[in-house]
């Protein structure tokens, strides 16, 4: 990128990020080096770019690619703005325009173009930031739309702007149509405003070659008229094509039909290990809270997953799911997660997963594994709390006895919680040492759940310890919220992607019952709480009474107690062990990250 600088060097881009630079330089300085700027077209050093649309209406065009090597992002926006309006982009924590990193842009009433770095406060007021970090590299204003270039630095050690991670990024725009200059001060939770979601910091992988013989088949609901309810879990029998010899996917995507984008939360495809696909029955209707329907338990192994706001899922060259060959069983189960919190009638849906195969097979057949927590009401979280963290364990005698010797290698992950999740990772464990992490989502939104691939292979051993944690906010729920299907309970898993492929398909964990129904009673004779045996888990866990005491007693309870493990083939069977009497891994040697540079140090400290 280049610009053409003002011919007074005392305006230079050095003079807008001064530290010392006041509120009124800022905008002065800012203001003159945009009248010097000339038109460039972007140039990138990467073929990785990449765009979203922020708002529905298509007049904010957002697109980036990622400087790696200077921990650097470079942003291309296009605005569809009047001429009398400003507007602003920007990040938050989870799309709130509450305590947001906004850049501001407006014409003023000369004709003069400012771009500042601002922020909000608490209260939605906009603010200039004292330090300037958004770099403007150039400007362009014809008719109808005005068009940006800037970068910023991952983490630009300024407190008033957000730092950019591998996990969701929420993107926020503002637009206000009447003319302020300045706009600073102004409320803009009463201007008009959005957000959209994306991952920012994608990895920089190769883009894996499709064979010329790549084909594509789709397993979609055949017109469901979905239920008028919030939560249905409609189960749709299908026949894959007739492919005569082995062949591998190696890519599967959602297709959500016109007009279900909102009803549709996550879908997903099991193979039915049938040997005579006559003898599975036709079913199509909503599924059953535990378990399949009768003679349906054969379908289990998951070849493809899609939920809410994911993209394509392409597989690296190294690997494929198997599909096809003469003893393959054509049988599959569509699994479609309909939310219609509304409970409006007549709605229906043709939703459903594509699938790219070909005939060229790879060196490793790929699969998919569970780890986390089983979906299960023994577990819960109390009403009130910004912060709660529950943990489920793939403990190391499970990826012992259900692994290969040489172990497996994960090279994508989706991450999965319903309304109350806002932050999962998976540690990863070996003889107590915490290795690098597998995944992580600091702003895990659950209207966001895209399938990632990660930077590298992760390499697992037998008798590795994986621990996915979720941390939930249900501040503003007043009952205990349980584990289970509904989209108002709630669930914590990760969805890995590796190879090669082993029997084991769930590593998950709950808490045992002995040490749950041990925690009731003690509730019920020391506290009276109303509680019992009769009454199940959900009704027992919204009905005490959640005090701070309680609800450090729930947590110690959750990692201190024996697990129930599910070790798990892909037809239902746990593999050999004792798998109620399981440890909470102990991380004995933490991870700490080096980081040599500090980059936010103070020089002079």
């Amino acid at each position: 990128m280049s610009y053409q600088p003002c011919t007074d060097p005392s305006i230079t881009p050095a003079s807008v990020n001064r530290k010392d630079s006041s509120k009124m330089n800022v905008l002065t300085s800012t203001v003159l080096l945009l009248n010097c700027f000339i038109t460039v077209t972007c140039q990138s050093s990467t073929d990785n770019v990449y765009q979203i649309y922020l708002d529905p209406r298509g007049h904010f065009r957002f697109q980036w690619w990622v400087d790696y090597q200077r921990q650097d992002v470079h942003i291309k926006l296009t605005a569809m703005a009047v001429a009398s309006s400003w507007f602003a982009v920007g990040f938050s924590d989870y799309g709130a325009v509450t305590s947001a990193d906004l850049v501001v842009f407006w014409t003023d009433e000369t004709g003069s173009h400012h771009f500042v770095d601002g922020h909000t406060d608490t209260g939605g007021f906009l603010f200039p930031d004292d330090h300037q970090d958004y770099n403007l590299t150039a400007v362009s204003s014809p008719p109808s739309h005005v068009v940006l270039q800037f970068h910023r630095a991952f983490d630009t050690c300024d407190v008033d702007d957000y730092v950019i991670d591998s996990g969701t990024t929420h993107v926020i725009f503002v637009e206000s149509q009447t003319s302020s200059s300045p706009p600073f001060g102004t409320d803009i939770t009463q201007v008009l405003h959005g957000v959209q979601r994306t991952q920012i910091l994608k990895p920089d992988l190769p883009r894996p070659t499709f064979p010329p013989d790549t084909w594509t088949f789709e397993v979609v609901a055949p017109q469901i008229e979905v239920p008028a309810e919030e939560t249905t879990y409609w189960w749709q029998t299908a026949m894959l094509p007739d492919i005569a010899s082995p062949h591998h996917i190696i890519q599967y995507e959602g297709i959500i039909a016109a007009g279900s984008e909102d009803l549709v939360h996550h879908m997903e495809v099991f193979h039915c290990e049938v040997d005579d696909v006559d003898n599975l029955p036709y079913y199509s209707g909503p599924g059953q809270s535990e378990g399949m329907p009768e003679g349906l338990g054969v379908c289990r192994k998951v070849i493809g997953a899609w939920a809410m706001g994911a993209k394509a899922m392409v597989y690296p060259d190294e690997a494929g799911v198997p599909i096809g060959g003469p003893s393959y069983s054509r049988a599959a189960l569509l699994e479609v997660h309909y939310n219609n919190p509304q409970r409006k009638p007549g709605r229906v849906d043709s939703s459903g997963i594509r699938f790219y195969v070909t005939s060229h097979i790879r060196k490793n057949d790929a699969a998919i594994m569970e780890l986390g927590l089983e979906y299960t009401n023994k577990m819960a979280i109390p009403p009130g709390q910004s912060n709660f963290r529950l943990s489920g364990y793939c403990v190391q005698e499970c990826t012992r006895v259900g692994t290969y010797p040489t172990g497996f290698h994960v090279f994508a992950s989706q991450l999965h919680t319903h309304q109350t999740g806002k932050r999962v990772f998976t540690k990863h464990v070996r003889d107590g040492l915490e290795l690098p992490e597998l995944n992580r989502d600091n702003h895990y939104s659950p209207h966001f759940q895209e399938i990632r691939s990660l930077p590298r292979p992760v390499h697992v051993q037998p008798g590795d310890d994986l621990i996915t944690t979720c941390e939930y906010d249900t501040s503003g729920r007043s009952k205990a919220t349980v584990g289970g299907f509904s989209i108002s309970d709630e669930m914590c898993v990760n969805y890995i992607h590796y190879y090669p492929k082993s029997e084991l398909e769930v590593c998950k964990s709950s808490l045992q019952s002995h040490a749950l129904d041990t925690f009731l009673y003690m509730l019920n004779r020391l506290e009276g709480a109303d509680v019992s045996p009769a009454a199940g888990y959900r009704a027992n866990y919204q009905n005490i009474d959640w005090s701070p005491a309680n609800v450090n007693l729930l947590q110690m309870l959750y990692v201190t107690s024996y697990l129930s493990m599910q070790c798990n083939k892909s037809d239902g069977s746990r593999f050999p062990g004792d798998w109620e009497h399981s440890r909470v891994p102990d991380i004995q040697e933490p991870f700490v990250i080096q980081n040599s540079s500090n980059l936010c140090s103070d020089p002079a400290s």
